[in-house]
């Protein structure tokens, strides 16, 4: 049985690991990559623009930190119409890599829960990959909107509201399932 590799394994690229033993103190970096999806729990999205990336990695007594930016667009399928619109993404990227051999001191500290995104290394050279795809991950609305003033789809027959907004049914529809219990309703008053 073949196993398909998620998507965003394929994003990787060797130009997006670097060398921390060569970092010096701080360095900076910027570059764009050509995406052309991206994987997401709600499923494959169309990234229209090229990912901008721009970050720093400052080295520390304890490893180092990594801090930047990823602004790209990516096309969404609105929550409520279910029209496809692009989605203007402005993530961030914050990580701090701390060698391995200083995992006991970070478990028994409470420091760790204070720095959300440690992630502890063994070798020299780091995948800012994850970072990256984390980062607009993380900006994806939870119910995306091609406008906040979106009037959604008619609840009867499905018609577009937005392109429709004078759509009218002429007789108030009930769903045929609660016809019996609006009967009771009905019987009450």
């Amino acid at each position: 049985m073949k196993v398909e590799k998620n998507l965003n394994d394929k994003l990787r690229d060797t130009k997006l690991i670097y060398d921390l033993d060569k970092i010096e103190e701080k360095e900076e970096f910027a570059f764009q990559l050509d995406w052309g999806k991206i994987d997401t729990p709600e499923g494959l999205f169309n990234i229209i623009d090229k990912v901008d990336v721009r970050f720093y990695i400052e080295k520390n007594s304890e490893g180092f930190l990594i801090k930047g930016n990823v602004k790209t667009k990516l096309e969404l399928e609105c929550s409520r119409c279910l029209n496809k619109y692009n989605q203007n993404i402005i993530g961030e990227i914050e990580a701090y890599y701390i060698n391995s051999k200083l995992s006991d001191k970070y478990t028994k500290n409470e420091k760790l829960d204070s720095l959300d995104n440690i992630i502890f290394f063994d070798e020299s050279k780091v995948d800012v990959t994850d970072r990256i795809i984390e980062s607009i991950l993380m900006e994806i609305p939870e119910k995306p909107l091609c406008g906040e003033d979106c009037k959604g789809l008619c609840a009867v027959c499905g018609i577009d509201l937005n392109e429709n907004p004078d759509h009218k049914h002429e007789e108030e529809y009930i769903d045929p399932r609660f016809a019996k219990l609006l009967d009771i309703f009905n019987e009450e008053k």
